[in-house]
Order: structure tokens, then sequence, then C-alpha cells
């Protein structure tokens, strides 16, 4: 296959117009004072081989796989849903926003529910449901892993990111992508919180787990001007 074959089918493949994306494209903006936290684990894993056990066990399985795969995906809307309403909240009551990630920062996620005056405060409302979001994410990637028999979220993976919930001003933590023993993430609220998890990494003795240097970005997918890009654009031409 020659080159320029090659970058047709990339364009084609990528293109809008290809029926083959059955994908909503709707915008993201992370909310503000939550920072991505990533980490590389030296175990890995082999992603294709992976991915090919769990597509055998869909073909095998499809009523269990549908009805598992609508769980997981309203679960991952879900906790879209959740980001929208604190970006909202940020816009209008800033001060009410701030004041609850600064009171959640400095706590567990634990004691975020259980607290009385978290019922009047919309924002820490929300940071409840967004760390009740990422628990059933997680609960049903280990799910999709026992039944399609890889490690999506394996024990020591699972053991690390409970710890790192555990951490005052942590929201989110769980392995991304297909998931295994390449890496894990954490959403904090505070440097200090990011910090802390860094710390538990540093120290844990059941895997090597060291801090990445990747930051996230502060919108999704943006539109950039071509003409920026002339040696890309020559290539696609």
């Amino acid at each position: 296959m020659s080159e320029n074959s090659s970058i047709a089918e990339l364009v084609q493949a990528t293109s809008p117009e290809n029926i083959g994306w059955n994908s909503e494209v709707a915008p993201v903006v992370i909310p503000p004072r939550l920072t991505l936290r990533l980490a590389d684990v030296d175990t890995g894993s082999n992603t294709p081989s992976m991915v090919k056990k769990v597509l055998l066990w869909q073909k095998s399985n499809p009523e269990q796989a549908a009805l598992l795969w609508a769980s997981l995906d309203a679960a991952n809307d879900y906790i879209g849903q959740v980001w929208s309403s604190l970006v909202e909240a940020s816009c209008s009551n800033n001060t009410e926003y701030n004041s609850a990630i600064d009171w959640c920062s400095v706590r567990p996620s634990s004691e975020w529910k259980s607290d009385m005056d978290a019922v009047g405060n919309p924002t820490r409302a929300l940071l409840v449901n967004l760390v009740d979001g990422i628990l059933r994410v997680r609960q049903l990637q280990r799910e999709l892993g026992e039944n399609a028999g890889v490690p999506i979220e394996p024990p020591k993976q699972t053991r690390l990111l409970d710890a790192c919930m555990t951490v005052p001003g942590v929201c989110m933590a769980a392995v991304p992508g297909a998931g295994g023993y390449d890496a894990i993430f954490c959403i904090v609220l505070s440097q200090e919180s990011g910090n802390a998890v860094e710390r538990v990494w540093s120290e844990w003795t059941e895997m090597s787990v060291g801090p990445l240097l990747a930051k996230q970005a502060s919108s999704g997918v943006s539109v950039l001007d071509s003409k920026l890009y002339p040696s890309l654009m020559a290539m696609l031409e």
C-alpha cells in the first residue's frame, strides 16, 4: 500500500461524513480547580490482547454484553453531566463554588456526604455525585473484566485506587483507556491534594508507580487554523 493511499484512507476514516462514527460530539470543559494527576505503573499490559478477549466475550454473550455496555455508557454520561453542572455552578455562584471546593479539598471524599451542611450546598452535592459516579464506573469495569477474563481493573490497581480515594481532596481515581496495569489517574481539588497523592504513589510498594508530567487542557477538541500546519496540510492534499 502506498503512502498516498494510506493518507487517503486515513482522511476518509476520520471524516465527519463517515457513517461509521456513531458518537455525538459535545463541548467538554473541565470544572475550575479540578486538576489531573496521571501516573505510570511499570507492570504494563498487552492492550490489543485485552481488547480481543473483551470483543470475543461480547460476541459470545451479546445480550449480557449489551446490558453491561449500556450501563457503562450511562455511568460515563452521568459523570459528564455532573462535570457540566459543576461548570454551571462555578459561573452562577462562584463564591459558593469555591467555598465547597475549599471545604472538600481538606477532607477525604468519604466525609463529604456525611456532613449535613452538604444538603444545602449544591456544589458539594455535585462533588459527592462525582465520587459516586466514578465508583460506579469502576464497579462496571471490574464486572466487564471478570466476565471477559481480562484485568481491566486488577486487584493490585483496585487497592492503589482505593488508597488514592482516601486522600483529602481526591474526587476521582480510576484506570484510563482500556485499563490494566499501564497507568492510573486522579482528579484532585488542590495542589496539596495532588502532592499528597504523589506521596502515596512514591511510597507504594506493591507496584512501582511514578507521576507523569502530562496535564489536562482547559477544554476539549479545538478547531485550529490549518495555515499554522503547512507541512501536515501538504501531506493531506
